[in-house]
């Protein structure tokens, strides 16, 4: 809008729009695991102490479930009986959220959802997609362009940078966007400065009380995503 003021007029002042803040909610993931005193003490191929091996792989299965509650994750309040849950990237995208029905995933549309994005005052640096997309995304220079590594002789057919009208755009394959039993594919464009992860607990270990002949322990952590501005950002879903 056009700022033009006349020569020597008073200021006068617009009514100013207060901020909102964006809700959620944390989730708390927890991994448990316990091993028997005799699985302990056993000789066991590829490590030394039972505990300590399946004690690291609820640390790995933790980041994984939160991981998986940061992309797909539906905000529920939870009560005394129910957990609480947050609401994911996907959830939490709901300005640019666009339903395809069956629509072919190309080029034109990738671009359509960045200048969507970037109407809003957004920047998209990132986009996420499954492995059907992602190979989709890998042909748009077509079978006849692709990048060569004269150094090491070698030719890459994926597409990992995409350079659009609207800023170079990064193309993740991200196991979580689309999972088994999704109907379609859907496609999700970020700003990666407006997002973030908060955590109200950091994931720590946790021993539990011995009972009979076993030892037990837990993973545990709270933690939420943070939607900055998500009209900065775009999700594109149901796609074939």
């Amino acid at each position: 809008e056009l700022n033009a003021q006349v020569e020597g007029a008073d200021a006068s002042f617009a009514a100013r729009t207060n901020p909102t803040r964006a809700a959620n909610y944390t989730q708390i993931v927890r991994v448990d695991f316990q091993v028997s005193g005799s699985d302990r003490e056993s000789n066991a191929a590829g490590f030394q102490d039972r505990y300590t091996y399946e004690m690291q792989k609820a640390m790995k299965e933790w980041r994984r479930d939160a991981e998986y509650s940061l992309v797909r994750g539906t905000m529920i309040s939870g009560s005394g009986s129910a957990s609480r849950q947050m609401a994911g990237i996907k959830a939490s995208i709901t300005t640019l959220n666009t339903s395809q029905s069956g629509v072919s995933f190309g080029e034109n549309i990738l671009n359509d959802y960045l200048q969507n994005a970037w109407s809003q005052g957004g920047n998209v640096d990132t986009v996420l997609v499954g492995g059907r997309l992602k190979r989709r995304i890998s042909g748009f220079t077509s079978s006849n362009t692709r990048f060569v590594d004269a150094d090491k002789e070698k030719m890459f057919a994926a597409v990992d940078v995409y350079e659009s009208d609207f800023g170079r755009v990064e193309m993740v394959k991200h196991r979580y966007i689309t999972v088994s039993g999704d109907v379609h594919n859907d496609v999700v464009g970020i700003e990666k400065s407006k997002w973030a992860v908060a955590h109200l607990r950091e994931p720590k270990y946790v021993p539990l009380a011995k009972t009979g002949d076993s030892e037990k322990g837990m993973i545990i952590g709270e933690l939420t995503i943070e939607a900055r501005a998500e009209n900065s950002s775009f999700i594109g879903q149901r796609h074939a």
